[in-house]
């Protein structure tokens, strides 16, 4: 069976995809660019990982949906920051809703769909998890569920989409692959999770929301976090 797996370059889109690699024949990693502030850093991220994984990579470009003009990842608006003792507060959902693109996920999913009927693949991959399905909404497994039930009219052929990390931390998500690091070597440390782009390759502010969800992973998980701070 074939798998596309849609592939940020963060945690848990990299984990997702080191476990499709192992259970698909074949993997093609999906980048999408729709003008977000570290589209830069995550390209390189996800060109890095596919490169160690051996997988095809992709990169599509959706620069329509800057025409929302919401969100601080795609527009000029500042980008929230918050404190690692804040991240299961009300504070996550000002900073949830600070950084919401609309119907991100919907199109992302719809348009993997669509690449994977085009190219005769059997599965979507994608790395939504527990930690932020508390904030965000298209990170749950109703939203998944709802999507793969359109699919059965949406396409001719029958593709699924996988969420193996729906029900994980952002510990566990670290635990997980730092396991699988010992078949393919070192992959978290190229990861990017940041919001922003700090003008270096794997380079995290260390300030917003994403990289403290990174940081308090790593230190949950009792796992070297290897990654470079402008801030600590």
């Amino acid at each position: 069976m074939k798998a596309v797996s849609i592939l940020s370059g963060g945690l848990d889109s990299t984990v997702a995809t080191m476990i499709a690699k192992e259970e698909y024949d074949e993997v093609t990693a999906i980048t999408f660019n729709y003008g977000q502030k570290a589209f830069k850093r995550e390209v390189s991220a996800a060109k890095k990982i596919c490169e160690i994984l051996g997988i095809k990579h992709v990169i599509i470009n959706l620069e329509f949906v800057k025409l929302f003009n919401k969100g601080s990842l795609i527009t000029d608006e500042e980008l929230p920051k918050i404190k690692i003792e804040e991240l299961n507060t009300e504070k996550a959902f000002e900073t949830m809703k600070a950084v919401w693109v609309p119907a991100r996920n919907l199109i992302f999913l719809s348009i993997a769909s669509g690449f994977a009927e085009a190219y005769e693949m059997d599965r979507v991959i994608i790395g939504i998890n527990k930690e932020e399905g508390q904030t965000f909404p298209d990170n749950r497994i109703e939203f998944i569920e709802a999507f793969n039930n359109a699919l059965k009219y949406g396409t001719l052929k029958d593709i699924k989409v996988e969420a193996p990390l729906y029900d994980k931390s952002k510990e566990e998500i670290v635990k997980i692959g730092h396991e699988l690091e010992k078949k393919y070597g070192e992959v978290l440390r190229y990861t990017y999770s940041c919001y922003k782009d700090n003008g270096k390759d794997f380079l995290h502010c260390g300030e917003c929301e994403s990289c403290m969800r990174r940081k308090r992973a790593f230190m949950l998980a009792k796992v070297e976090d290897k990654t470079e701070y402008l801030t600590n």
